[in-house]
């Protein structure tokens, strides 16, 4: 009868209905981790350094001394360090006072790999200067970084005269950064744009 195959009809439907619900949920589950963006790697800054600016009173230089620490990990790709020191009238300087032990004007940075200074050994990059030296940059890769705390050491000392003539007018300056890169891990779900976690601290 009519009655009866319309009832057949329904049963199928709500039958169909309630099966694709699960099959629904299931599909819609592997759509979205279809859609899921897979983790993506990007490669993040860390430097530390100094950019300092002498200013002295009277006829003296003044001295600087600092340090700073960087944690090494084995995930680290490359290293680089940029130098820089601005004397100015240099020539000038020395033809009046005189920078014979080279004592008076100067800027002295080391970078040290771990235990390497307290064990007397010599440090991973140095450079002293006693003149202008204009900016220069260091590229490390494709090595194994010790791994552990390195230390950036500055002892430096200038002039940073400011006599009320322009002419006269001498600050000497430096900076000395390192950087490394390393890889930082990106998961779409939970980090925001630029925002990642770095390899090293989910191993």
């Amino acid at each position: 009868s009519m009655r009866a195959s319309a009832m057949v009809i329904t049963t199928l439907i709500l039958a169909a209905g309630a099966s694709s619900g699960c099959l629904g949920l299931v599909l819609q589950r592997e759509m979205m981790e279809d859609m899921r963006e897979p983790p993506e790697t990007i490669l993040r800054e860390e430097s530390i350094g100094f950019d300092h600016t002498f200013t002295s009173t009277g006829f003296d230089s003044t001295d600087y001394y600092n340090e700073s620490t960087m944690e090494i990990d084995p995930s680290v790709q490359s290293m680089s360090i940029s130098f820089r020191a601005q004397m100015p009238l240099s020539e000038t300087f020395e033809s009046l006072i005189g920078n014979e032990t080279n004592l008076i004007r100067y800027v002295d940075a080391k970078l040290w790999a771990p235990g390497s200074k307290s064990a007397g050994g010599d440090p991973f990059w140095k450079i002293r200067v006693t003149q202008d030296h204009p900016l220069e940059r260091w590229d490390y890769s494709g090595m194994e970084f010790n791994e552990g705390v390195w230390t950036l050491e500055v002892d430096a000392r200038g002039y940073g005269w400011e006599p009320g003539i322009e002419q006269l007018t001498a600050k000497d300056h430096f900076d000395v950064i390192v950087t490394i890169t390393k890889p930082c891990i990106r998961f779409a779900e939970i980090h925001e744009s630029d925002d990642c976690t770095f390899q090293s601290e989910l191993d």
